[in-house]
């Protein structure tokens, strides 16, 4: 990573969004392979997950139709085949679907990739009812796994489509086989889509996650809360299957102006606040939902947004902050530019008039002082940059990437306070390998701050990095890329879920407080 875009990852906090879960590799079929409407991977038009009693698990996914048809093509779903096929092996498909207006579309059996090459083409008619389909192929050829998928092609559909669950077979499966296969279909859990407002014109759009086979509610809720960048309703998919296997609900929604989100995307912070507490108000307006037992998951950002949401509303039940920074104003963003500048390889002897200079020009910005005074401590923010080995063109790039909105915006913070305010239960998740909050400076000031809180609890964990993931070895971006999805760790999950356990049990139920163990 460049020295430039280095510094402004650092300063910015930023964090990698949570990517959507990875669908299981699996080297032969199941003999009977069902799965949840979340296989469907919807293209061209919104995903929108529903729930419906009318289908089998009582969850499916709403494709609606595009405003102009388009080719058939230009939108759809399709389910990816997992496993392997042999030349001339035989296999059955079966799936729910019906449609608001009756509509007759293409299903075709095909390749992921370019030039798509179908190897079975069918039309099947929807209707207003649910419908079982049952389609049988027979690969032309060897087939790796993961290479083709079974799509239906929406684009010219004039209705909304519904898709429920799916399932696989090896081999021709008739009507006894397929019906017992979906009867013994029991899913922990049915996802619906969920729309609120926040701000003048800014409509959040999020997927809220119940848990089956833990009665009828209503249930305690995690809400996760993204850290920095243009994220959808990312999430950590084993905490989350962790949660759901408690009986705890879970809901992420897209930040403002991304995907279903309406309003401008932007990173400022208490707008990101204003919405993270219009979520909070509209799941307590559910009745599925226990409004008292109200739990924030913050990654990144989110850690530092999750505080603040709690400190003004009492009836916040817990937060868990991975990654949060920790610090007031000035404080933080000194703590934050030394620590990094430091795990970069520079000298305290150099870092520190650095850091000092940059503080300087950060107290001007707050004080709005005019731009004679502005000029001379960018100057010296150059020069304290040239000092530890920048290029001048890097020197101006980390300048630009310091002296901005965002940066400005620190020095207003006060997160430290904020936990420092709480008396619910608080895990403050920090890693060994964090290049961006360093675990050393930020789970000091967390010890700090929470130091009077008996039910907080502040962990490092060993090995891992920003993005909390398993095999680890320098903690950088472009590692973690390859490591799998953020917070897959099975410590950091296993953590996060044991402390929540508790912390949303219902009270006639008299758990053990939260270890405190720093």
């Amino acid at each position: 990573m460049a020295t430039g875009r280095w510094i402004g990852l650092a300063l910015l906090l930023l964090s990698a969004p949570w990517p959507a879960t990875p669908r299981p590799a699996a080297t032969a079929p199941a003999a009977a392979r069902v799965e949840g409407p979340d296989a469907w991977i919807v293209y061209g038009t919104p995903d929108i997950p529903t729930r419906d009693e009318g289908v089998v698990g009582a969850g499916s996914v709403l494709a609606p139709p595009r405003a102009q048809p388009g080719d058939p093509w230009s939108s759809g779903a399709a389910v990816t085949i997992p496993h392997a096929l042999a030349a001339g092996q035989r296999f059955t498909f079966a799936f729910w679907a019906k449609a608001a207006a009756a509509e007759t579309v293409p299903l075709l059996f095909q390749a992921r990739q370019p030039p798509y090459s179908a190897f079975l083409t069918a039309r099947v008619a929807l209707t207003p009812r649910w419908r079982l389909f049952v389609r049988t192929a027979v690969a032309p050829t060897a087939l790796a796994a993961g290479t083709q998928a079974i799509g239906l092609q929406l684009g010219q559909a004039r209705s909304a489509v519904a898709l429920g669950p799916v399932a696989m077979f090896d081999g021709p499966a008739g009507p006894a086989r397929v019906a017992a296969a979906f009867r013994a279909f029991h899913p922990d859990r049915v996802a619906e889509a969920v729309r609120f407002s926040s701000d003048p014109g800014v409509t959040l759009a999020g997927t809220l996650r119940t848990p089956v086979g833990h009665g009828p509610g209503p249930y305690p809720l995690v809400i996760f809360i993204q850290g920095h960048g243009p994220n959808g309703r990312g999430y950590s998919s084993p905490l989350m299957d962790r949660l759901l296997a408690d009986g705890i609900a879970a809901m992420a929604y897209d930040k403002r102006g991304i995907n279903q989100s309406t309003g401008a995307y932007s990173e400022d912070v208490e707008g990101l606040t204003r919405d993270a507490q219009a979520a909070v108000a509209a799941m307590r307006r559910r009745p599925d939902i226990d409004g008292s037992r109200i739990a924030l998951v913050g990654h990144s950002q989110g850690g530092r947004i999750a505080p603040a949401v709690a400190a003004a509303d009492p009836r916040i039940a817990a937060i868990v902050s991975f990654a949060g920074p920790v610090g007031d104003g000035v404080d933080l963003f000194r703590r934050s530019m030394h620590d990094q500048l430091i795990l970069s390889g520079r000298a305290e002897a150099t870092v520190r008039p650095l850091v000092d200079a940059a503080v300087a020009l950060l107290e001007a910005r707050l004080a709005e002082v005019g731009p004679e005074a502005i000029a001379p401590l960018q100057a010296a923010v150059i020069y304290g940059f040239l000092a530890n080995g920048f290029t001048r063109a890097q020197a101006e790039g980390a300048l630009a990437a310091v002296d901005q909105d965002e940066i400005h915006a620190i020095g207003r913070t006060h997160i430290a306070s904020d936990l420092a305010s709480l008396r619910i239960p608080v895990l403050a998740v920090f890693g060994s390998l964090d290049p961006l909050v360093t675990a050393q400076g930020h789970s000091a000031a967390a010890r700090a701050a929470l130091a009077h809180n008996p039910k907080a609890r502040v962990v490092v964990l060993d090995g891992l990095s920003h993005w909390f993931q398993e095999g680890a070895k320098t903690g950088s971006e472009e590692e973690s890329k390859a490591l799998g999805q953020s917070i897959g760790s099975s410590r950091a999950v296993a953590l996060a879920g044991d402390w929540l356990r508790a912390a949303l049990a219902p009270a006639s139920a008299s758990p053990r407080a939260p270890a405190r163990g720093r």
